[in-house]
């Protein structure tokens, strides 16, 4: 595919990268789709900004992926400590502590002990909620908080981390709060907390590599309905950039694709509107309408060529035909209100009335004049005999009451006057003329004209506007409806045929240029979009395959007596016909592999389907937590089981809760090396968490029982215990040494290539103690007296052999508890 510049790509995950490689291999090996759909389909798996700018004609740049750069795995995480309070069946506070490095660690515990609270803690610390209580009934999840110790409630996971800080996260829990008011957080060692736990980046990763599973989650995976386990298993595939891609490409081209639309359903009516039309002009243009390319600018000459004097004057016509008519029922109103307010008024405004009016005001300056003076009893400024008293003073304020009452009557009305004139005057001012429409001949007219220059002789004495409104506008009004309906008659008549679809065709023609700017848009986004619907099965295909394989894998361990044999696992339809396909074989016979298998091979395929996923190199997580993953699982599945948690455990930290002591069991009868964890509920809910077998020690009680044993020969005894000394402290030296080195965040692989550089017991014991191979032991040895004789058997006896006895082992034992000690 040509080249169109370069970009810099930041930050790209494995899979985003892997995706990326196949598309645009797929694209180069594809000679049929345009370049400029491969450009449309690079920009859709990028982002909306990228694809809208690539189909808005920016300059867009596009590289091939750099697939000779290394990329490298994300720092891995192990689990290092659980703490739980006042949740589920935890009490009082209560510590998980697990050896942070790749290993298996088992966690048993009677049903009711409380051990897998802390698989649930650890669920809702990451996630936020819990597999088990989603489906459950209400009451279910009320009782998580626990009955006998709710306060505090909380929960703390800390994390060792390759190449960076210890972390934590956590969930904490107000008094009274409910489940879902927790307050969650989390801190890398040195830095402050932050509020959630976005701030780790595990978001998008603990829904696709997610690391724990329980029995309710692994039961429920295959018991549901097809589609439901094709969404669980398409999540896993992390094809977001692909459904992305899709949507955003559907989503343009149905917005693009409007215009094209409403142009074809548009010119579609103008087709059916010129059939049968007895017009030249309608004729030629069903003609070029009906060509597959209509000429555009031939149907835009043919609409122009319309007379505009013809519009000109039917538009004049229409704007006279709708005019208002005056409202006759009001103006009659107005003239008779105004012709009583006249009367009212003639009626109060006599001389008495003005005299009073006149007295009132001298008596109210009078007033003015007493209050003024300090004398009471003032003279009168008028005749200058007569004196101001208090009693004239209530005598006088008593009259001008009586003469504002008259007065009040007589101003409210002279404002009705005012009021109803300003009314009557402006029913003529809302009148206007019309004048002559040119090549037009209306008989009405002149009648309304005249009508209009009497009406609008307003006289300026208000007692002639009642008889102006009664004797002018009933005739104005009278014929402005007669010419009104002649103007609408001749407008009616000038308007042919022609008019309504030359408008119409003018719409039509806006919107075929509309659609016709973005066909070839359209077009190219249609083609990247059925390459990327086309092509998506493949890049499902090819992201299910290793999955598959891993699954066949482990299912052909898990199996064990089964006669259920999986061929094939396949994503196949989508929508509402999406569905998970699991093909096999019973006994040699073509069979669903769902159909026929018992609860504890559904159990026993869900975790060969999810487990590869989970331990896939772009997880940042390096543990599998499984909660009772066995308890559907026979004797013989059991023993697969243990194999392959053997062989997850030689990368990842598998840690298994467990309800009963068959797998425990099971580890102990063929030696896997594994750590055992007891739980057991005391009263008031307190739990107590012990190491219930070490591997160190576990050599060291194997010493022990040989030595004891009378039955085997004293040469057997000479030649394997030095063996399993060697073992006892190796195992113990390093447990020591790459829990050290995971909680100083140093990379797993360093630790073990250096581990690897430990040929002997002496240089583990130094390399745990000291951190290096060759330090000097002789100190550490004196230190303790029975330290020496027990590195001396693990050493020199292995090659020599060496006569044990009981005490011999007990000094092992202790040697091995001291190394324990420095963890």
């Amino acid at each position: 595919m040509p080249s169109k510049g370069s970009v810099v790509t930041e930050s790209i995950s494995i899979n985003e990268k892997s995706l990326l490689e196949t598309v645009w291999d797929l694209l180069d090996a594809d000679d049929e789709l345009s370049d400029e759909a491969k450009y449309v389909v690079i920009a859709a798996l990028d982002s909306d900004e990228s694809l809208s700018e690539q189909l808005g004609g920016g300059s867009v740049a596009h590289q091939r992926p750099d697939t000779t750069q290394v990329v490298q795995e994300p720092a891995g995480s192990f689990l290092r400590e659980i703490r739980v309070a006042g949740f589920r069946g935890i009490g009082p506070e209560a510590s998980l502590t697990i050896t942070p490095y790749p290993g298996i660690t088992v966690i048993s515990g009677r049903n009711g002990s409380g051990k897998s609270s802390f698989a649930e803690a650890l669920e809702y610390a990451l996630t936020g909620q819990s597999y088990r209580w989603k489906n459950k009934a209400k009451l279910w999840a009320d009782t998580w908080r626990n009955l006998h110790h709710g306060e505090p409630c909380e929960v703390r996971v800390d994390f060792t981390t390759e190449n960076g800080p210890k972390t934590s996260i956590g969930a904490q829990w107000p008094d009274g709060a409910e489940l879902s008011q927790a307050q969650h957080w989390s801190q890398r060692e040195g830095e402050k907390r932050q509020i959630g736990v976005d701030a780790l980046g595990w978001s998008t990763a603990i829904e696709i590599y997610r690391p724990i599973l329980s029995y309710d989650e692994i039961g429920g995976l295959l018991e549901q309905e097809p589609s439901k386990l094709y969404d669980a298993l398409d999540k896993l595939l992390a094809l977001d950039e692909v459904q992305d891609a899709e949507t955003r490409l559907n989503a343009e081209y149905a917005e693009r694709r409007r215009p094209r639309k409403t142009a074809k359903d548009a010119v579609t009516a103008l087709k059916k509107a010129v059939v049968g039309v007895d017009d030249e002009r309608a004729a030629a243009l069903a003609k070029l309408v009906r060509s597959r390319t209509p000429d555009l600018d031939a149907i835009a000459g043919l609409v122009a060529a319309t007379d505009s004097t013809e519009h000109a004057t039917v538009a004049a016509l229409q704007a006279i035909a709708s005019m208002d008519l005056p409202d006759t029922d009001t103006a009659a109103t107005i003239a008779t209100g105004l012709r009583d307010a006249l009367g009212n008024a003639r009626t109060l405004a006599d001389d008495a009335m003005r005299t009073a009016e006149q007295r009132s005001d001298l008596l109210r300056r009078a007033l003015e004049f007493r209050s003024a003076h300090d004398d009471d009893a003032p003279a009168c400024p008028v005749c200058g005999e007569g004196v101001l008293t208090v009693d004239w003073e209530t005598h006088a304020r008593e009259a001008i009451a009586a003469d504002d009452s008259q007065l009040a009557m007589y101003r409210e009305a002279q404002r009705n006057v005012r009021e109803r004139e300003q009314a009557a005057r402006h029913l003529f001012e809302s009148l206007r003329d019309v004048t002559p429409v040119d090549g037009t001949e209306l008989p009405s007219l002149a009648a309304y004209r005249d009508a209009f220059a009497a009406a609008s002789a307003v006289p300026e004495v208000v007692e002639d506007l009642p008889s102006h409104i009664e004797t002018h506008l009933p005739p104005l009004t009278d014929a402005l409806a007669a010419l009104r309906t002649e103007t609408a008659n001749s407008a009616t008549e000038l308007q042919d045929v022609w008019a309504p679809i030359a408008e119409e065709t003018l719409e039509w023609l806006a919107l075929e240029r509309r659609a016709r700017d973005t066909d070839a848009t359209v077009m190219v986004i249609e083609e990247a979009r059925k390459w990327v619907q086309e092509n998506s099965q493949r890049f499902r295909a090819q992201r299910l395959a290793p999955i598959s394989e891993g699954a066949r894998t482990i299912w052909s361990q898990l199996r064990q007596e089964s006669d259920v044999e999986i061929s094939e696992i396949a994503l196949e339809g989508k929508r509402t016909h999406r569905k998970a396909v699991l093909r096999g074989h019973v006994d040699g016979k073509p069979a669903g592999a769902l159909s026929v298998m018992s609860q504890g091979e559904l159990h026993a395929l869900a975790l060969a389907l999810f487990l590869p996923r989970a331990t896939t190199a772009a997880s940042p997580f390096r543990f599998i937590v499984l909660d009772d993953p066995i308890q559907a699982m026979d004797p013989a599945k059991i023993d697969g089981f243990l194999n392959v948690l053997s062989e997850l455990a030689v990368t990842r930290q598998v840690i298994v809760f467990s309800h009963d002591d068959r797998l425990a069991t099971a580890i102990r009868q063929q030696s896997i090396d594994a750590h055992l964890i007891e739980v057991t509920r005391e009263s008031g809910s307190r739990l107590v968490v012990k190491n219930a077998e070490e591997p160190a020690r576990r050599y060291v009680d194997d010493a022990f029982a040989i030595v004891a044993d009378e039955n085997v020969p004293d040469d057997v005894k000479r030649r394997a215990c030095p063996g399993l000394f060697r073992f006892a402290i190796e195992a113990a030296a390093r447990q020591v040494y790459f829990t050290r080195c995971n909680v100083d965040g140093q990379p797993q692989r360093d630790t073990e290539v250096r581990w690897a550089e430990a040929k002997s017991a002496t240089a583990c014991v130094a390399l745990a103690l000291h951190g290096a191979t060759d330090a000097d032991l002789s100190g550490w040895k004196s230190w303790r007296q029975y330290r020496r004789p027990a590195m001396a058997i693990a050493t020199k006896g292995v090659h020599k052999g060496a006569t044990i006895g009981k005490d011999d082992v007990r000094d092992l034992r202790k040697t091995v508890d001291d190394i324990l000690e420095q963890r």
